[in-house]
Protein backbone atom coordinates (compact mmCIF):
# COMPACT_ATOMS: atom_id res chain seq x y z
CA UNK A 1 0.00 0.00 0.00
CA UNK A 2 1.57 3.35 -1.00
CA UNK A 3 1.68 6.25 1.57
CA UNK A 4 -0.66 8.32 -0.06
CA UNK A 5 -3.38 5.11 0.46
CA UNK A 6 -2.45 4.43 3.95
CA UNK A 7 -3.34 7.78 4.89
CA UNK A 8 -6.63 7.72 3.13
CA UNK A 9 -7.67 4.53 4.77
CA UNK A 10 -6.92 6.42 8.08
CA UNK A 11 -8.91 8.97 7.00
CA UNK A 12 -12.18 6.41 6.04
CA UNK A 13 -11.82 4.75 9.47
CA UNK A 14 -11.77 8.31 11.33
CA UNK A 15 -14.74 8.96 9.48
CA UNK A 16 -16.66 6.09 10.47
CA UNK A 17 -15.44 6.73 13.76
CA UNK A 18 -13.87 3.80 14.38
CA UNK A 19 -10.58 3.33 16.96
CA UNK A 20 -7.54 2.39 14.73
CA UNK A 21 -6.03 -1.17 14.83
CA UNK A 22 -2.60 -1.54 12.95
CA UNK A 23 -2.13 -0.34 9.85
CA UNK A 24 -4.94 2.27 9.62
CA UNK A 25 -7.61 -0.45 9.80
CA UNK A 26 -10.55 0.07 12.29
CA UNK A 27 -10.43 -2.43 15.26
CA UNK A 28 -12.51 -5.64 14.70
CA UNK A 29 -14.98 -4.81 17.77
CA UNK A 30 -15.64 -1.11 16.27
CA UNK A 31 -17.34 -3.47 13.56
CA UNK A 32 -21.04 -3.72 14.45
CA UNK A 33 -22.27 -5.77 11.08
CA UNK A 34 -19.92 -8.09 9.14
CA UNK A 35 -17.24 -6.75 7.40
CA UNK A 36 -14.46 -8.24 5.03
CA UNK A 37 -11.06 -9.25 6.42
CA UNK A 38 -8.87 -6.08 5.92
CA UNK A 39 -6.37 -7.62 3.35
CA UNK A 40 -9.36 -7.84 1.07
CA UNK A 41 -10.83 -3.96 1.67
CA UNK A 42 -7.07 -2.89 1.22
CA UNK A 43 -7.33 -4.86 -2.16
CA UNK A 44 -10.68 -3.67 -3.37
CA UNK A 45 -9.45 0.32 -2.33
CA UNK A 46 -6.37 -0.46 -4.60
CA UNK A 47 -7.92 -1.82 -7.56
CA UNK A 48 -10.79 0.75 -7.62
CA UNK A 49 -8.00 3.52 -7.32
CA UNK A 50 -6.26 2.05 -10.46
CA UNK A 51 -10.01 1.42 -12.98
CA UNK A 52 -10.84 5.36 -11.49
CA UNK A 53 -7.35 6.81 -12.36
CA UNK A 54 -7.37 4.76 -15.70
CA UNK A 55 -9.36 6.60 -18.54
CA UNK A 56 -11.47 4.30 -20.03
CA UNK A 57 -14.33 6.66 -21.77
CA UNK A 58 -15.54 5.57 -25.42
CA UNK A 59 -12.52 7.69 -26.72
CA UNK A 60 -9.67 6.02 -25.34
CA UNK A 61 -11.22 2.63 -24.47
CA UNK A 62 -10.91 -0.48 -21.71
CA UNK A 63 -7.97 -2.38 -23.10
CA UNK A 64 -5.10 -0.76 -20.41
CA UNK A 65 -7.78 -1.21 -17.26
CA UNK A 66 -9.18 -5.39 -18.99
CA UNK A 67 -5.16 -6.15 -19.35
CA UNK A 68 -4.63 -5.40 -15.53
CA UNK A 69 -7.68 -6.75 -14.01
CA UNK A 70 -6.31 -10.18 -15.98
CA UNK A 71 -2.90 -9.41 -14.74
CA UNK A 72 -4.60 -9.68 -11.00
CA UNK A 73 -6.50 -12.90 -11.25
CA UNK A 74 -3.82 -14.89 -12.70
CA UNK A 75 -1.31 -13.35 -10.19
CA UNK A 76 -3.93 -14.89 -7.86
CA UNK A 77 -3.80 -18.51 -8.94
CA UNK A 78 -6.69 -18.37 -11.35
CA UNK A 79 -5.35 -20.42 -14.59
CA UNK A 80 -4.76 -18.59 -17.88
CA UNK A 81 -6.74 -20.70 -19.24
CA UNK A 82 -9.63 -19.67 -17.11
CA UNK A 83 -8.75 -15.80 -18.13
CA UNK A 84 -9.87 -15.06 -21.67
CA UNK A 85 -9.24 -11.18 -22.65
CA UNK A 86 -10.40 -10.32 -26.07
CA UNK A 87 -11.81 -7.70 -28.42
CA UNK A 88 -14.37 -6.38 -30.90
CA UNK A 89 -11.23 -3.92 -31.52
CA UNK A 90 -8.09 -3.71 -30.43
CA UNK A 91 -8.73 -0.60 -27.57
CA UNK A 92 -12.17 -2.53 -26.57
CA UNK A 93 -11.31 -5.52 -24.36
CA UNK A 94 -13.09 -7.74 -22.30
CA UNK A 95 -12.11 -9.48 -19.58
CA UNK A 96 -14.40 -13.56 -18.71
CA UNK A 97 -12.91 -14.93 -16.14
CA UNK A 98 -14.20 -18.98 -14.34
CA UNK A 99 -13.53 -20.20 -10.84
CA UNK A 100 -14.17 -24.14 -11.64
CA UNK A 101 -17.18 -25.96 -9.92
CA UNK A 102 -18.15 -29.05 -9.50
CA UNK A 103 -20.82 -29.10 -12.70
CA UNK A 104 -23.88 -29.46 -10.54
CA UNK A 105 -25.54 -27.01 -12.62
CA UNK A 106 -25.03 -24.18 -15.26
CA UNK A 107 -23.03 -21.35 -14.34
CA UNK A 108 -23.59 -18.25 -12.43
CA UNK A 109 -22.24 -15.27 -14.64
CA UNK A 110 -21.18 -11.87 -12.47
CA UNK A 111 -21.33 -9.05 -15.07
CA UNK A 112 -20.02 -5.59 -15.12
CA UNK A 113 -18.86 -2.95 -17.44
CA UNK A 114 -15.52 -1.40 -17.58
CA UNK A 115 -16.24 2.22 -19.61
CA UNK A 116 -17.79 5.25 -18.33
CA UNK A 117 -19.08 8.44 -19.64
CA UNK A 118 -17.06 11.05 -20.52
CA UNK A 119 -15.97 13.99 -18.02
CA UNK A 120 -15.11 17.65 -18.10
CA UNK A 121 -12.59 18.82 -15.43
CA UNK A 122 -13.55 22.34 -15.10
CA UNK A 123 -17.24 21.21 -14.48
CA UNK A 124 -15.91 18.65 -11.42
CA UNK A 125 -14.34 20.10 -7.80
CA UNK A 126 -11.95 16.72 -8.36
CA UNK A 127 -10.36 15.41 -10.75
CA UNK A 128 -12.68 12.95 -12.37
CA UNK A 129 -10.19 10.47 -13.32
CA UNK A 130 -8.18 10.16 -10.02
CA UNK A 131 -10.21 8.52 -6.93
CA UNK A 132 -10.45 11.54 -4.47
CA UNK A 133 -11.63 10.55 -0.87
CA UNK A 134 -13.23 13.98 0.70
CA UNK A 135 -15.94 14.06 3.44
CA UNK A 136 -16.66 10.41 3.44
CA UNK A 137 -16.79 10.03 0.48
CA UNK A 138 -14.86 8.60 -2.61
CA UNK A 139 -15.44 10.76 -5.74
CA UNK A 140 -14.23 9.85 -9.78
CA UNK A 141 -15.82 9.01 -12.69
CA UNK A 142 -17.62 5.40 -12.59
CA UNK A 143 -17.32 5.52 -8.92
CA UNK A 144 -21.63 4.79 -9.22
CA UNK A 145 -21.06 3.86 -12.68
CA UNK A 146 -19.64 1.23 -12.44
CA UNK A 147 -15.70 0.96 -11.31
CA UNK A 148 -17.10 0.40 -7.76
CA UNK A 149 -18.94 -2.92 -8.51
CA UNK A 150 -16.10 -3.69 -10.80
CA UNK A 151 -13.37 -3.59 -7.87
CA UNK A 152 -16.02 -5.10 -5.86
CA UNK A 153 -16.18 -8.63 -8.09
CA UNK A 154 -12.71 -8.80 -9.05
CA UNK A 155 -11.75 -8.78 -5.46
CA UNK A 156 -14.39 -11.64 -4.34
CA UNK A 157 -13.26 -13.83 -7.01
CA UNK A 158 -9.18 -13.13 -5.82
CA UNK A 159 -10.61 -13.61 -2.23
CA UNK A 160 -12.88 -16.87 -3.08
CA UNK A 161 -9.71 -18.56 -5.37
CA UNK A 162 -6.95 -17.72 -2.18
CA UNK A 163 -9.69 -19.41 0.25
CA UNK A 164 -9.65 -22.44 -2.22
CA UNK A 165 -13.14 -22.04 -2.60
CA UNK A 166 -15.18 -24.45 -4.80
CA UNK A 167 -18.25 -23.64 -5.98
CA UNK A 168 -20.91 -26.17 -6.66
CA UNK A 169 -21.17 -24.64 -10.22
CA UNK A 170 -18.78 -22.91 -12.44
CA UNK A 171 -18.50 -18.86 -11.36
CA UNK A 172 -17.77 -16.67 -14.04
CA UNK A 173 -16.96 -12.58 -14.28
CA UNK A 174 -17.56 -10.91 -17.31
CA UNK A 175 -16.46 -7.36 -17.54
CA UNK A 176 -17.30 -6.00 -20.99
CA UNK A 177 -16.74 -3.24 -22.84
CA UNK A 178 -18.30 0.19 -24.29
CA UNK A 179 -21.70 -0.34 -22.00
CA UNK A 180 -21.78 3.03 -22.31
CA UNK A 181 -21.75 3.69 -26.14
CA UNK A 182 -22.91 0.42 -27.51
CA UNK A 183 -22.73 -0.06 -31.59
CA UNK A 184 -20.37 -2.72 -32.99
CA UNK A 185 -18.12 -2.34 -29.69
CA UNK A 186 -20.29 -3.17 -27.04
CA UNK A 187 -18.81 -5.81 -25.57
CA UNK A 188 -21.94 -7.95 -24.14
CA UNK A 189 -23.21 -8.43 -27.34
CA UNK A 190 -19.59 -9.19 -28.96
CA UNK A 191 -19.07 -11.91 -26.10
CA UNK A 192 -22.28 -13.52 -27.26
CA UNK A 193 -21.84 -13.19 -30.28
CA UNK A 194 -18.41 -14.51 -30.96
CA UNK A 195 -17.72 -16.42 -27.85
CA UNK A 196 -21.28 -17.84 -27.00
CA UNK A 197 -19.59 -20.79 -24.59
CA UNK A 198 -17.16 -18.09 -21.96
CA UNK A 199 -20.47 -16.68 -21.02
CA UNK A 200 -23.21 -19.20 -21.47
CA UNK A 201 -24.80 -19.53 -17.51
CA UNK A 202 -28.14 -20.57 -15.98
CA UNK A 203 -28.51 -17.34 -14.31
CA UNK A 204 -26.78 -13.53 -14.83
CA UNK A 205 -26.20 -11.29 -12.09
CA UNK A 206 -25.56 -7.24 -14.03
CA UNK A 207 -23.82 -5.68 -10.38
CA UNK A 208 -24.30 -2.31 -12.45
CA UNK A 209 -25.83 0.11 -9.77
CA UNK A 210 -28.40 1.94 -12.15
CA UNK A 211 -30.63 -0.99 -12.69
CA UNK A 212 -30.52 -2.62 -9.33
CA UNK A 213 -29.41 -2.37 -5.65
CA UNK A 214 -29.57 -0.26 -2.60
CA UNK A 215 -31.97 2.85 -3.04
CA UNK A 216 -32.01 5.68 -0.48
CA UNK A 217 -34.02 8.87 -0.68
CA UNK A 218 -32.39 11.83 1.48
CA UNK A 219 -30.33 9.58 3.26
CA UNK A 220 -32.36 7.45 4.38
CA UNK A 221 -32.42 3.72 3.38
CA UNK A 222 -35.65 2.42 1.24
CA UNK A 223 -34.84 -1.03 0.23
CA UNK A 224 -32.84 -3.17 -1.60
CA UNK A 225 -33.89 -3.91 -4.78
CA UNK A 226 -33.73 -6.67 -7.91
CA UNK A 227 -33.94 -5.58 -11.56
CA UNK A 228 -36.48 -8.13 -13.82
CA UNK A 229 -37.00 -5.49 -16.18
CA UNK A 230 -35.70 -2.68 -18.24
CA UNK A 231 -37.19 -0.49 -20.35
CA UNK A 232 -36.56 -0.61 -24.42
CA UNK A 233 -34.08 2.06 -26.02
CA UNK A 234 -35.05 3.66 -29.15
CA UNK A 235 -34.91 6.50 -31.36
CA UNK A 236 -37.29 8.14 -33.54
CA UNK A 237 -36.87 10.91 -35.73
CA UNK A 238 -39.08 13.72 -37.16
CA UNK A 239 -38.14 15.13 -40.41
CA UNK A 240 -39.53 17.80 -42.66
CA UNK A 241 -38.73 18.88 -45.94
CA UNK A 242 -39.45 22.75 -46.67
CA UNK A 243 -38.87 24.61 -50.85
CA UNK A 244 -36.28 27.20 -49.36
CA UNK A 245 -36.04 30.22 -50.37
CA UNK A 246 -34.99 33.94 -49.58
CA UNK A 247 -36.06 34.54 -45.93
CA UNK A 248 -37.41 38.03 -47.53
CA UNK A 249 -39.41 35.79 -48.91
CA UNK A 250 -41.20 33.62 -46.69
CA UNK A 251 -44.06 31.01 -47.39
CA UNK A 252 -46.77 29.39 -45.57
CA UNK A 253 -45.09 26.27 -45.42
CA UNK A 254 -41.67 27.16 -43.09
CA UNK A 255 -40.36 23.53 -42.49
CA UNK A 256 -39.43 24.76 -38.91
CA UNK A 257 -42.45 25.77 -38.45
CA UNK A 258 -44.00 22.48 -39.38
CA UNK A 259 -41.70 20.47 -37.74
CA UNK A 260 -42.12 22.68 -34.53
CA UNK A 261 -46.22 22.07 -34.05
CA UNK A 262 -45.19 18.57 -34.55
CA UNK A 263 -43.04 18.27 -31.47
CA UNK A 264 -45.58 20.85 -29.25
CA UNK A 265 -48.60 17.97 -29.87
CA UNK A 266 -46.22 15.20 -28.79
CA UNK A 267 -44.89 16.53 -26.11
CA UNK A 268 -48.38 17.16 -24.95
CA UNK A 269 -49.00 13.39 -24.98
CA UNK A 270 -48.79 10.77 -22.47
CA UNK A 271 -48.55 7.06 -23.38
CA UNK A 272 -51.42 5.23 -21.89
CA UNK A 273 -50.66 3.44 -17.88
CA UNK A 274 -49.87 0.01 -17.79
CA UNK A 275 -48.49 -1.55 -14.86
CA UNK A 276 -46.66 -4.81 -14.65
CA UNK A 277 -46.39 -7.13 -11.63
CA UNK A 278 -42.92 -5.75 -11.12
CA UNK A 279 -43.89 -2.19 -11.26
CA UNK A 280 -47.27 -2.37 -9.01
CA UNK A 281 -44.89 -4.15 -6.19
CA UNK A 282 -42.50 -1.17 -6.28
CA UNK A 283 -45.33 1.57 -6.46
CA UNK A 284 -47.05 0.13 -3.41
CA UNK A 285 -43.74 -0.52 -1.41
CA UNK A 286 -43.14 3.19 -2.81
CA UNK A 287 -46.48 5.03 -1.88
CA UNK A 288 -45.94 4.70 2.43
CA UNK A 289 -42.33 6.87 1.75
CA UNK A 290 -43.78 9.52 -0.05
CA UNK A 291 -45.80 12.84 0.74
CA UNK A 292 -49.58 12.92 0.90
CA UNK A 293 -50.17 14.15 -2.79
CA UNK A 294 -47.77 11.86 -4.21
CA UNK A 295 -49.44 8.81 -2.38
CA UNK A 296 -52.81 9.88 -3.37
CA UNK A 297 -51.41 10.13 -6.56
CA UNK A 298 -49.75 6.34 -7.13
CA UNK A 299 -53.52 5.09 -5.18
CA UNK A 300 -55.28 6.37 -8.28
CA UNK A 301 -52.56 4.68 -10.81
CA UNK A 302 -52.83 1.49 -9.16
CA UNK A 303 -56.46 1.30 -9.69
CA UNK A 304 -58.35 -0.10 -12.56
CA UNK A 305 -58.46 1.36 -14.88
CA UNK A 306 -56.16 3.47 -13.85
CA UNK A 307 -56.89 7.62 -12.73
CA UNK A 308 -55.29 9.80 -15.50
CA UNK A 309 -55.70 12.65 -13.79
CA UNK A 310 -53.25 10.80 -11.12
CA UNK A 311 -50.88 9.69 -14.24
CA UNK A 312 -51.01 13.29 -14.97
CA UNK A 313 -49.73 14.69 -11.86
CA UNK A 314 -46.99 11.77 -11.55
CA UNK A 315 -45.76 13.86 -14.38
CA UNK A 316 -43.64 16.07 -12.57
CA UNK A 317 -42.30 13.57 -10.79
CA UNK A 318 -40.22 11.75 -13.93
CA UNK A 319 -39.04 8.84 -11.87
CA UNK A 320 -42.08 8.10 -11.62
CA UNK A 321 -43.72 9.00 -14.39
CA UNK A 322 -41.19 6.70 -15.94
CA UNK A 323 -42.18 3.56 -13.79
CA UNK A 324 -45.80 3.83 -15.14
CA UNK A 325 -45.81 3.68 -19.31
CA UNK A 326 -43.37 4.15 -22.02
CA UNK A 327 -42.30 7.75 -22.71
CA UNK A 328 -40.75 9.87 -25.62
CA UNK A 329 -39.03 13.31 -25.50
CA UNK A 330 -37.70 15.28 -28.25
CA UNK A 331 -34.16 15.70 -27.56
CA UNK A 332 -32.10 17.51 -30.81
CA UNK A 333 -33.73 19.43 -33.03
CA UNK A 334 -31.49 20.50 -36.35
CA UNK A 335 -32.62 22.52 -38.47
CA UNK A 336 -32.15 25.31 -41.21
CA UNK A 337 -28.83 26.41 -43.44
CA UNK A 338 -27.89 29.48 -43.34
CA UNK A 339 -29.60 32.85 -41.46
CA UNK A 340 -30.56 34.32 -45.19
CA UNK A 341 -32.55 31.10 -46.17
CA UNK A 342 -35.87 29.28 -45.52
CA UNK A 343 -34.83 25.73 -44.39
CA UNK A 344 -35.00 23.11 -47.21
CA UNK A 345 -34.76 20.26 -44.01
CA UNK A 346 -35.74 20.35 -40.01
CA UNK A 347 -35.23 17.38 -38.23
CA UNK A 348 -35.62 15.90 -34.49
CA UNK A 349 -34.45 13.42 -32.70
CA UNK A 350 -37.03 11.55 -30.35
CA UNK A 351 -35.41 9.73 -27.79
CA UNK A 352 -38.13 6.61 -26.18
CA UNK A 353 -37.94 4.13 -23.50
CA UNK A 354 -40.54 1.86 -24.05
CA UNK A 355 -42.19 -0.92 -21.50
CA UNK A 356 -40.20 -3.79 -22.09
CA UNK A 357 -43.41 -5.65 -23.84
CA UNK A 358 -44.13 -2.15 -25.92
CA UNK A 359 -44.42 -2.90 -29.88
CA UNK A 360 -41.99 -0.31 -31.08
CA UNK A 361 -43.74 -0.33 -34.63
CA UNK A 362 -47.39 0.54 -32.64
CA UNK A 363 -45.24 3.47 -31.39
CA UNK A 364 -44.38 4.63 -34.80
CA UNK A 365 -48.44 4.42 -35.62
CA UNK A 366 -48.76 6.49 -32.62
CA UNK A 367 -46.48 8.91 -33.29
CA UNK A 368 -47.93 9.63 -36.29
CA UNK A 369 -51.53 9.68 -35.13
CA UNK A 370 -50.36 12.28 -32.27
CA UNK A 371 -48.71 14.28 -34.76
CA UNK A 372 -51.28 14.33 -36.95
CA UNK A 373 -49.20 15.54 -40.26
CA UNK A 374 -48.80 13.18 -43.06
CA UNK A 375 -45.68 15.90 -44.26
CA UNK A 376 -44.09 15.13 -41.17
CA UNK A 377 -41.98 11.69 -41.79
CA UNK A 378 -41.55 9.33 -39.09
CA UNK A 379 -38.03 7.38 -39.12
CA UNK A 380 -36.43 4.93 -36.75
CA UNK A 381 -32.94 6.20 -35.37
CA UNK A 382 -31.81 3.13 -33.17
CA UNK A 383 -34.21 -0.03 -33.33
CA UNK A 384 -35.18 -1.42 -30.33
CA UNK A 385 -33.48 -4.25 -29.01
CA UNK A 386 -36.23 -7.13 -27.47
CA UNK A 387 -35.36 -7.35 -23.59
CA UNK A 388 -38.24 -9.44 -22.35
CA UNK A 389 -38.77 -9.32 -18.51
CA UNK A 390 -37.29 -11.90 -16.55
CA UNK A 391 -39.98 -13.48 -13.60
CA UNK A 392 -38.80 -13.01 -10.37
CA UNK A 393 -37.39 -16.63 -8.78
CA UNK A 394 -38.18 -16.39 -5.25
CA UNK A 395 -35.49 -18.70 -4.35
CA UNK A 396 -33.25 -15.48 -5.63
CA UNK A 397 -35.13 -13.51 -3.78
CA UNK A 398 -35.14 -15.19 -0.50
CA UNK A 399 -31.29 -15.69 -0.81
CA UNK A 400 -31.12 -11.89 -1.62
CA UNK A 401 -33.39 -10.88 1.27
CA UNK A 402 -31.27 -12.80 3.84
CA UNK A 403 -27.63 -11.30 2.86
CA UNK A 404 -29.78 -8.11 3.15
CA UNK A 405 -30.85 -8.74 6.65
CA UNK A 406 -27.39 -9.62 7.60
CA UNK A 407 -26.17 -6.55 6.38
CA UNK A 408 -29.45 -4.17 6.66
CA UNK A 409 -31.55 -5.46 9.39
CA UNK A 410 -34.97 -4.73 8.49
CA UNK A 411 -34.60 -3.81 5.58
CA UNK A 412 -36.83 -5.44 2.64
CA UNK A 413 -36.27 -6.44 -1.14
CA UNK A 414 -38.42 -5.13 -3.86
CA UNK A 415 -37.90 -5.97 -7.59
CA UNK A 416 -38.06 -3.06 -9.84
CA UNK A 417 -37.51 -2.19 -13.73
CA UNK A 418 -35.08 0.10 -14.43
CA UNK A 419 -36.01 3.06 -17.00
CA UNK A 420 -32.32 3.14 -17.91
CA UNK A 421 -30.91 0.75 -20.04
CA UNK A 422 -27.66 -1.96 -19.57
CA UNK A 423 -26.32 -4.51 -20.97
CA UNK A 424 -28.84 -7.05 -19.49
CA UNK A 425 -30.54 -6.15 -23.17
CA UNK A 426 -28.03 -8.32 -24.82
CA UNK A 427 -28.33 -11.05 -22.24
CA UNK A 428 -32.28 -11.33 -22.08
CA UNK A 429 -32.22 -11.18 -25.32
CA UNK A 430 -29.94 -14.62 -25.89
CA UNK A 431 -32.18 -16.07 -23.33
CA UNK A 432 -30.39 -16.24 -20.51
CA UNK A 433 -32.13 -15.62 -16.65
CA UNK A 434 -31.00 -12.00 -15.62
CA UNK A 435 -31.30 -9.97 -12.72
CA UNK A 436 -29.72 -6.49 -11.52
CA UNK A 437 -28.40 -7.40 -8.08
CA UNK A 438 -25.96 -5.27 -5.86
CA UNK A 439 -24.68 -3.98 -2.64
CA UNK A 440 -24.04 -0.52 -3.51
CA UNK A 441 -26.86 2.48 -2.39
CA UNK A 442 -28.38 5.24 -4.67
CA UNK A 443 -29.72 8.08 -3.14
CA UNK A 444 -32.67 8.73 -5.34
CA UNK A 445 -32.36 12.70 -4.55
CA UNK A 446 -28.89 12.66 -5.28
CA UNK A 447 -28.00 10.85 -9.04
CA UNK A 448 -24.94 12.03 -9.93
CA UNK A 449 -24.05 9.28 -12.21
CA UNK A 450 -22.68 10.60 -15.82
CA UNK A 451 -23.11 13.76 -13.93
CA UNK A 452 -20.93 15.78 -12.01
CA UNK A 453 -18.33 14.96 -9.00
CA UNK A 454 -19.80 11.77 -9.11
CA UNK A 455 -19.14 9.64 -5.99
CA UNK A 456 -20.01 6.81 -3.25
CA UNK A 457 -19.82 7.06 0.22
CA UNK A 458 -16.91 5.08 1.42
CA UNK A 459 -18.09 2.75 3.92
CA UNK A 460 -20.86 2.01 1.70
CA UNK A 461 -18.04 0.97 -0.60
CA UNK A 462 -16.89 -2.06 1.93
CA UNK A 463 -20.47 -2.73 2.26
CA UNK A 464 -20.75 -3.64 -0.49
CA UNK A 465 -18.16 -5.62 -1.18
CA UNK A 466 -18.77 -8.68 1.40
CA UNK A 467 -22.64 -8.47 0.59
CA UNK A 468 -21.06 -9.16 -2.78
CA UNK A 469 -19.03 -11.84 -1.44
CA UNK A 470 -22.00 -13.88 0.58
CA UNK A 471 -24.14 -13.28 -2.88
CA UNK A 472 -21.38 -14.91 -5.06
CA UNK A 473 -21.01 -18.02 -2.74
CA UNK A 474 -25.12 -18.28 -1.50
CA UNK A 475 -25.37 -18.40 -5.22
CA UNK A 476 -22.82 -21.15 -6.65
CA UNK A 477 -23.51 -23.15 -3.46
CA UNK A 478 -19.54 -24.31 -2.65
CA UNK A 479 -17.84 -25.05 0.10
Amino acid sequence: MTPIRTVRMIALALALGAPLAAHGEPAPSARTTPRSPSQYERLAYDIFAELVDTNTTHAIGSAQAAGALAARLMAAGIPASDVYVGRPRPDKMNVVARLRGRGKGKPVLFNGHLDVVEASRQAWSVDPFQLTEKDGYYYGRGTVDMKNEVAVMVTNLIRLQREGYRPDRDLILALSTDEEAGGDANGAAWLLREHRELVDAGLVINTDGGVGGGQSLNGEQLWMTIQTSEKQYVTYTLTTQGAGGHSSLPTRDNAIARLARALVRLDAYQFPVRLSQTTRSYLEALKPRLGAAQAAAISGVLRDPPDPQAADALRDTPALNAQIHSTCAATVVQAGQSESALPVEARATIQCRLLPDENPDQVVATLQRVIDDPLVEVGVGFAAIPSPATPMDEALKATVAHITDVLWPGLGVVPVMSAVASDNVYWRGAGLPTVGVSGSFMDQADVRMHGIDERIEAAAFYKSLEFGYRLMKALTGGR
